[in-house]
């Protein structure tokens, strides 16, 4: 499953590389969803279009979807009382008896408050399945993808306890739409995999810089690089 994951992070990214926004011309490879632009007459660009682009992909495949899905779990993410959350999007196979659920995906844009990217990270773990992490930025420099990573450690240490119970499962896209450069990489850590925080450490871990206008990797550490430079 999770190379099917893969590949459909791999053609979102593709697509919102292709897209045109309403001053532009479209190309022959642009999907027909198209980038709005705000009162300010500056191009809009959000987690929205990679969520459309994605349940487009899924209705060419052997998946079925449902968007906003409640959350098996109770979540006292604002408040005092422990409610039901909901997942961006979650994907569900048919055994010919029923539907199961068997991934959750966040969307995420731009550069989130580390509270707004916590409680998604506490979805993804504490659920209990496979999960997604499809982040859509405008732009990069040397600086914005580890803020980011930073803002993704601490949330995921801080679940620590659960995620050494029960194992995590997260795919974790990174798309950047000026540069149409993109890196993926796989999040499976079980009890065998040793101390919980040191395998995060290592996992968020990807060195590149930014020279005239490019994104230049230095070690990949095992990301999947994707870009059309």
């Amino acid at each position: 499953m999770i190379t099917d994951i893969f590949e459909i992070n791999r053609r979102i990214c593709f697509n919102l590389w292709d897209m045109a926004d309403v001053r532009s011309e479209p190309r022959g490879l642009s999907p027909r969803l198209i980038l709005p632009e705000k009162r300010n007459k500056a191009t809009r660009i959000s987690e929205q279009e990679s969520r459309i682009l994605y349940c487009g992909l899924l209705n060419t495949l052997n998946y079925y979807y449902t968007i906003e899905t409640p959350t098996e779990k109770t979540y006292m993410q604002v408040g005092t009382k422990p409610m039901s959350a909901s997942s961006d999007l979650s994907l569900y196979r048919h055994d010919g008896g029923a539907f199961k659920k068997v991934m959750n995906v966040e969307f995420k844009a731009h550069n989130p408050a580390f509270k707004h990217i916590r409680k998604d990270i506490e979805k993804l773990v504490r659920e209990g399945i496979p999960g997604n992490w499809f982040h859509t930025l405008r732009n990069t420099h040397s600086k914005t993808l580890p803020v980011l990573f930073k803002k993704l450690s601490r949330s995921l240490k801080d679940f620590a306890g659960e995620a050494y119970r029960i194992g995590v499962s997260i795919l974790f896209s990174f798309c950047v739409i000026e540069k149409k450069w993109a890196c993926m990489k796989h999040f499976l850590y079980n009890q065998q995999q040793g101390d919980y925080e040191s395998f995060v450490d290592e996992f968020l871990r990807l060195t590149y810089e930014v020279k005239n206008g490019k994104i230049h990797v230095l070690d990949e550490n095992g990301w999947t690089i994707n870009h059309t430079q």
